[in-house]
């Protein structure tokens, strides 16, 4: 049905136009409440990655088996992606995408004919020989009317169409259509405008998806003052998630091990690792680790040892650094880092401890803590 994969209004997330790329680090699986939950298939029941029991590195002094390099130089950079107008032009029209799909019909323009440049809700069904035939059917299409989305005539026959009223368009596929079985075949695409989007209809759905404080959107300048500042927003994001990406990188070839760590500690860690490994392979591929992982020549033992010491040597890194710098959270900090966690997840504190275990949650906010430290002292740099 598409002449080809251009479209003008729908294109990609504001990230992407960007092309800012943000790996974060790898997840710790062992502590971070959304991996978790993400890796349990975006539920927080049935807490199959972490046990009550679960040992941790807060079971131990850390200090006595690692020491840490210098930290305070690593080769790691911050650096934030320039907004420029460019940028702010291609995303906006993404922004616009967004909120053109998000409109209510009651917001729709309905009481004038359709123009070249509209931005029309569209339904069509498209026939060859009396049949529907695959692909050629959509309700509530978004489409820029001139983008040259659909084959030629498709758009063209829109303009002047009253929303509401049923044409039928008498059309012919290009000769070199992707399609062999419609190439160069004669169609009949029955289409209703549902209506017109106009940027009054977007500036009224953007005020009914407003955040709390946020100032009403007067006028189209508004909603790409807005979009400017959400791109603003995404670049720092994306920035401090490479620097927390980069220290996490150099960090392991700092770490000198003093002594072996505890068995039980190392059996922990491989075990959550374990865990890990089997719920996604579950939740994003439907099959069993050892299934997944023999796509990369790979076995379980394999994986083990590639990321669950690893990790284990990173987190009592961290440990480390907070001893030195007393970051160790108190008993009376804990208790505010966990009130405040409760109350922004707005889950309750069932909900909160089916993720995680309550030393587990020790350990994370022990790395939240330590990670926000050391990113503020290269974004300073």
């Amino acid at each position: 049905m598409k002449k080809n994969n251009r479209v003008k209004i729908l294109i990609p997330a504001l990230a992407g136009i960007m092309m800012l790329s943000a790996c974060g680090g790898d997840a710790n699986v062992h502590t971070d409440p959304a991996t978790i939950a993400q890796l349990q298939g975006q539920s927080v029941s049935g807490n199959s990655l972490i046990g009550n029991d679960t040992v941790t590195i807060l079971d131990y002094d850390m200090t006595q088996y690692v020491k840490v390099g210098d930290y305070r130089n690593l080769d790691v950079v911050y650096s934030e992606t320039e907004i420029t107008d460019d940028i702010v032009d291609y995303a906006y029209l993404n922004f616009l995408s967004d909120y053109a799909e998000a409109v209510d019909p009651s917001y729709y323009e309905t009481e004038r004919e359709v123009r070249d440049g509209d931005v029309v809700s569209l339904d069509f069904c498209g026939k060859k020989d009396g049949e529907a035939f695959q692909g050629g059917t959509a309700t509530g299409y978004i489409l820029e009317i001139g983008s040259g989305t659909f084959i030629p005539g498709f758009e063209e026959g829109l303009i002047g169409v009253m929303p509401g009223e049923e044409v039928d368009l008498d059309l012919t596929f290009p000769e070199n259509y992707q399609s062999a079985e419609l190439a160069g075949q004669a169609v009949v695409f029955t289409c209703t405008v549902q209506g017109i989007v106009t940027i009054d209809s977007i500036l009224a759905t953007a005020n009914d998806n407003l955040e709390p404080g946020q100032n009403p959107i007067k006028t189209e300048e508004d909603l790409r003052d807005l979009c400017r500042t959400e791109l603003l927003k995404q670049a720092a994001d994306y920035a401090m998630q490479d620097l927390e990406s980069q220290i996490l990188n150099a960090l392991p070839a700092l770490v000198t091990e003093l002594q072996e760590m505890p068995a039980d500690l190392k059996t922990s860690y491989d075990d959550l690792t374990l865990q890990s490994i089997t719920n996604m392979a579950a939740t994003y591929y439907g099959m069993d680790p050892e299934t997944l992982l023999s796509y990369n020549g790979m076995t379980v033992d394999d994986y083990i040892a590639m990321y669950s010491y690893p990790q284990l040597l990173s987190d009592a890194a961290l440990y480390c650094i907070a001893a030195e710098n007393g970051m160790l959270p108190t008993e009376e900090e804990y208790a505010q880092m966990m009130s405040d966690y409760i109350a922004e997840s707005g889950m309750s504190q069932d909900l909160v401890f089916a993720e995680l275990s309550e030393e587990q949650y020790r350990v994370y906010f022990l790395e939240e803590k330590v990670m926000d430290y050391l990113k503020e002292l290269y974004v300073k740099k």
